[in-house]
Parts: C-alpha cells; sequence; structure tokens
C-alpha cells in the first residue's frame, strides 16, 4: 500500500455499498489529509529554521569578523597613527553596537515565540508614547535633513497594554522608516481614535516597499535588497518583532506604499475600558 510506505498523496478507493467500509475509507482519508497538512507545515518550518540560522550566522558573523580584524590591526601594526586608532575605535564601537542590537532583537523574538515574554499589561497613553517615541529618533532625522511630523491630539487617549512593548514596536517602525524612507526628506507618527481601538501610523515618503515584498515584509530575518548595506543593516526581524507584540496586544498592522509618495504602517490596539465592579 502506497500510504503505508509514505506515499501521503495518495488516497483509499474502495467501491463498496458497505456503510462501515465506506466510512471507514472515509475516516482514513481524512487522516491522511490533516497528516499531509501537518507535513507541509513542518517542511516550511524546518526550511524556515534552516534559513534563519544561516542568516543569523552570516548577520553576525559578518559584523564580528570586521570588528576582530580592527581590533587586530590596533595590536599588531605599529605604523598606525593615534588619530587612525580613534577612527578605527569608532567602527569598532559601531560594530560593537550592531552585533548587541541583533542579539537582543533575536533574544527578544526566541522569548515571544516561545511564550515566555512576560508583558504588564496596564493604562498606557498612547498619544504620550508616540511623542517620546519619535523625539528619540530627532537627533537621527536631525543628521540627514529629516522633518519629524506629529499628528497626535493634545487629549490623552489610552490603550490597554504592556508600555515596553509599546515603545519598541512605534520605535521599530520608526527606525525601519528611517532606514528606508530617508530620501522622502519627512518621517511622520499620528494617532487616532478608532471606535474601539487606537489607530497609530507611522509614515514616510521615500522610495517605498515593492508590491511583490509587502507580504514577506514581517517574516522572520526577510529584509530589502539593499539592507545589507553596511549602513543600514539591521536584524531583519523588527517588522517580525513588531507583529508578534501587536497580536499579544489584541490588535493588527496594515501596509501600503506607493513609491515617493507615502509608505504607511498602521496598527490597532484596543482602547483601555475601565473595569466596572459591582457590590
Amino acid at each position: 500500500m502506497q500510504i503505508e510506505n509514505g506515499n501521503v498523496n495518495q488516497r483509499v478507493r474502495l467501491y463498496t455499498n458497505h456503510k462501515q467500509l465506506k466510512k471507514l475509507c472515509e475516516n482514513i482519508n481524512e487522516l491522511v489529509d490533516k497528516f499531509q497538512e501537518i507535513l507541509v507545515k513542518y517542511k516550511k518550518t524546518e526550511e524556515s529554521r534552516k534559513k534563519m540560522v544561516s542568516n543569523i550566522s552570516h548577520d553576525l558573523r559578518t559584523p564580528l569578523t570586521s570588528l576582530l580584524g580592527y581590533i587586530e590591526a590596533m595590536k599588531n601594526d605599529l605604523t598606525i597613527t593615534e588619530e587612525e586608532k580613534e577612527k578605527y575605535m569608532d567602527v569598532v564601537y559601531a560594530k560593537g553596537k550592531l552585533l548587541h542590537v541583533l542579539l537582543e532583537d533575536f533574544f527578544v523574538l526566541s522569548k515571544i515565540e516561545a511564550n515566555d515574554a512576560v508583558l504588564n499589561f496596564k493604562k498606557v497613553d498612547i498619544c504620550e508614547a508616540a511623542r517620546m517615541s519619535i523625539l528619540t529618533f530627532y537627533e537621527d532625522f536631525t543628521k540627514i535633513n529629516i522633518t519629524p511630523v506629529i499628528h497626535v491630539p493634545d487629549e490623552k487617549l489610552y490603550v490597554l497594554g504592556d508600555e515596553k512593548s509599546i515603545h519598541r514596536i512605534l520605535n521599530n517602525l520608526l527606525s525601519n522608516a528611517l532606514k528606508y524612507g530617508k530620501d522622502g526628506g519627512e518621517i511622520g507618527i499620528g494617532v487616532k481614535k478608532e471606535k474601539e481601538f487606537a489607530r497609530i501610523s507611522v509614515w514616510d515618503h521615500g522610495k517605498g516597499i515593492p508590491n511583490k515584498e509587502i507580504p514577506h515584509i514581517f517574516e522572520r530575518l526577510y529584509t530589502l535588497e539593499d539592507s545589507r548595506n553596511h549602513q543600514l543593516q539591521g536584524s531583519g526581524i523588527g517588522l517580525t518583532i513588531v507583529r508578534e507584540l501587536i497580536k499579544k496586544h489584541g490588535g493588527d498592522i496594515f501596509v501600503e506604499s506607493i513609491p515617493y509618495e507615502k509608505t504607511e504602517f498602521s496598527l490597532t490596539i484596543p482602547l483601555f475600558k475601565k473595569l466596572v465592579r459591582f457590590k
């Protein structure tokens, strides 16, 4: 029997009027269908895992090799001037900082996916969180002549969320806009109330995301082509972390992109509802 030998593309076909035998065949085929679905998911997961391990190795090895090269040069090359040493130290610091970001992001995502992340849900003013997040990037914006835009109401708008996670979500989205949208000259963040949710938007007017790339941008270690440039490089899982944390908050995220017009990441988080206790 081909099914017995592992061929799950085959199905049991028995031409009979016997009701119990027909039912048995149906049950067997349903079981094979489910097994086939599990097998397909397993293969996809295994391929994703192998790709992830390969990319992690590459992304960690590249800055580490460079960092060690500069350290070795400073240690062994007696002709290096003090000025050159200063420049090398700046590079070593930058590479070390990148390694820290990579490891931190991998650690955070692994904890989220293993359900080990402890989230402290409470009343959070999303307007204040948005203002604080964009101010965090003010110096980065100034260096490359980016104009920050804030469309946030003056009044408070409370969501039910983990404050640390909300800041991570907003910071990851703004960091992503800074990498890919800097050509547009403007990066913005907005907050508004929509029924039982707060809608938060982060946008830029840069080169945007090709339509074929949009379905994949939240996948682990998926990066746009030019993100392999060391000036832009991140962990490749910043948007994956965003998506997973938003799921934990009972929200959703959407992306729309028209190159050099507007690329917008829009997410929803449930509003905080005051609990009423009856005596």
